[in-house]
């Protein structure tokens, strides 16, 4: 897959909406944009550069977010490594949602 398409199909800042995970599907909602609902547990975000890099924020030892750096690499059949050892399978892609399996 081109960069571009890449790009378009990932792009954007997601936030880790866990309430509505399900069936082994993670669900990510813009970060910008979603009215996230008050929550003890610190979220995961997800943020697409173009030219195939990524952010990614997990919590940390003190539920602060912690970001590293990761390359995008496309699989095929809707499949991408993050880093050297994340895969994701996009599930469904919408202007307000990321559905993603992680495997």
């Amino acid at each position: 897959m081109e960069t571009s398409q890449q790009d378009a199909l990932l792009g954007g800042s997601w936030t880790h909406s866990f309430e509505e995970d399900a069936n082994g599907v993670e669900v990510f909602r813009p970060s910008n944009s979603f009215s996230f609902p008050p929550s003890r547990r610190p979220r995961q975000t997800l943020e697409f550069t173009s030219g195939g890099q990524a952010s990614i924020g997990m919590p940390g030892p003190d539920d602060r977010l912690q970001a590293a750096q990761a390359t995008v690499q496309a699989l095929g059949m809707n499949r991408y490594r993050l880093g050297d050892s994340r895969v994701i399978e996009v599930v469904e892609r919408g202007s307000d949602v990321l559905r993603i399996r992680v495997g």
